[in-house]
């Protein structure tokens, strides 16, 4: 069995998946249940946020370029410092933090998000932000810059656009997004995140089913051309069952979890009925 496949199914990463320090430089790629890296990194930012809040709240505007600039400089850090050191066989500059060191990867979104929420406060930029057109061209622009291969730092950097330009939006962008099909995906994003990798895992242990050797070097570059129609198909499959499985989560796992906590801790949060929600 490939190193990839052992770490990722590694059942001796239990205790530090339940204890959150998945992300801490402890394994070479997140274990178990992938995307709960991101879940453990998040935690630790929680903790130190409320120590950020009064330092931030209490930035002139020189200071927000300040630390603007301080964010580009770390995010530079993260991808050619802390980048080579995945999992790749030829480490290479990369934005794809995650167990190694993925809780500063995480600290720097949240440090521009805060910065995000000030700016927004001050309404910067508010009359041409606001516009349908701006959310479309940067909408458009990360999708061309995916596409096209671009430095995953640049894909970055057209994100607090669309977040800003979405939160100012007050005609047809946000008309849009407050259809209900997508109020109904951003209740199960996070359902969504959570069942994709073990379902991506499902098809992939089908595939070592029906060819044995694919379970000796996971990461290997496929020998022969990929087979684009079947695997449009797949991706298919993968998309429904993902949206099929996904609303069962959040509706037998994530709700009741919810509730139970806020009731443990008392938290004024409102309480869901599982049994008014739409599934």
């Amino acid at each position: 069995m490939s190193s990839f496949i052992a770490e990722a199914i590694n059942p001796k990463a239990l205790p530090a998946c339940l204890l959150l320090i998945q992300s801490m430089h402890i394994y070479f790629l997140a274990p178990l249940n992938s995307p709960s890296w991101s879940l453990s990194t998040e935690w630790w930012v929680y903790i130190i946020f409320p120590f950020f809040v009064p330092f931030f709240f209490g930035l002139r505007n020189k200071g927000k370029i300040l630390i603007g600039v301080a964010i580009i400089i770390f995010y530079i850090f993260l991808r050619f410092v802390l980048g080579p050191l995945n999992v790749s066989p030829h480490p290479s500059p990369t934005m794809n933090i995650t167990a190694n060191f993925g809780f500063f990867r995480c600290l720097a979104g949240f440090f521009t998000g805060m910065l995000l929420f000030t700016i927004y406060e001050l309404r910067s930029g508010f009359r041409v932000i606001k516009r349908d057109w701006f959310f479309f061209t940067v909408f458009l622009g990360v999708m061309a810059a995916m596409h096209f291969g671009v430095m995953d730092i640049i894909i970055i950097a057209f994100f607090p656009f669309i977040l800003i330009a979405a939160a100012y939006n007050e005609t047809l962008v946000k008309r849009f997004l407050d259809t209900k099909i997508l109020q109904r995906l951003g209740d199960w994003s996070f359902s969504i995140y959570m069942v994709h990798t073990p379902i991506i895992f499902t098809f992939y242990t089908i595939q070592v089913i029906q060819n044995h050797k694919l379970l000796d070097d996971a990461v290997k570059a496929p020998v022969q051309k990929p087979d684009y129609i079947v695997g449009l198909y797949i991706c298919i499959a993968l998309v429904i069952l993902t949206l099929l499985i996904a609303p069962l989560f959040y509706r037998f796992v994530e709700i009741p979890s919810r509730n139970y906590f806020n009731k443990a801790f008392k938290t004024k949060h409102k309480h869901i009925n599982p049994e008014s929600t739409e599934v």
